[in-house]
This record gives C-alpha cells, sequence and structure tokens, in this order.
C-alpha cells in the first residue's frame, strides 16, 4: 500500500487481544471491550465476558483510508451492567509502518487515566 494517493483504500484491522490491563473490578473478573476510531468511523469488539486483564478478542474491522489521517484511535472499556463502564485505557496506533509495509503487528500500549 503506498503512502502517498491512500483516499478511499480499504484498512483492516485485526484487534487480537490485551494483556496486562489494568483491573478495574473489586469483586469479580472485568468484561473488557474495544473500540476502535479513525476519522468518523467507529467500530466496537464484543465484550470478552470474564476476560480479566488479557481478553482475548480476534476480531476483523474495515476502515476506508483518508488522506492525510495516519493514525487510529483505540480505546478500551470494562462493561458493567448496573453502572456506567469503566475507562480501562487508551491510545494512538500511528499508520505509518502499515502504509508503507503492507501490515503492522506489533502490540501497542495504553495510557490510563493517571498516565500510566
Amino acid at each position: 500500500m503506498s503512502v502517498s494517493g491512500i483516499q478511499g483504500q480499504l484498512l483492516q484491522v485485526t484487534v487480537a487481544g490485551c494483556t496486562k490491563l489494568k483491573d478495574t473490578e473489586w469483586i469479580s473478573r472485568q468484561d473488557p471491550y474495544v473500540c476502535v476510531e479513525y476519522g468518523s468511523q467507529k467500530c466496537r469488539t464484543r465484550t470478552c465476558k470474564d476476560g480479566g486483564k488479557n481478553p482475548t478478542f480476534q476480531e476483523k474491522f474495515m476502515f476506508t483510508l483518508i488522506e492525510g489521517l495516519r493514525e487510529i484511535s483505540v480505546g478500551v472499556w470494562n462493561s458493567n451492567t448496573l453502572s456506567s463502564d469503566d475507562f480501562i485505557g487508551n491510545g494512538k496506533i500511528q499508520l505509518h509502518k502499515v502504509l508503507s509495509q503492507g501490515f503492522d503487528d506489533t502490540t501497542s500500549p495504553l495510557q490510563t487515566k493517571t498516565g500510566r
């Protein structure tokens, strides 16, 4: 995939899973899910029931590339039934490697509310 002239091309993103997530639950195991945003396009994984700190998703999403937009935003949340969902962390994934080499299978760190 060429770095220039990407407008309208498709990008497949696979959310494989998470490791060593911050635990937001005191009593039970957390139920994480991932939100992926690229421009105005938004996707959400299923909730990984009792996924704890190391949930697995293996879900694929397709995004239409936008010229000049070179990063994807990712947020991880804990699903709650009786209260609002808990923020676990977020991060940004730069698209330079995928645009120049055709793929990027590296892991990306998240930042929590405290900046860790």
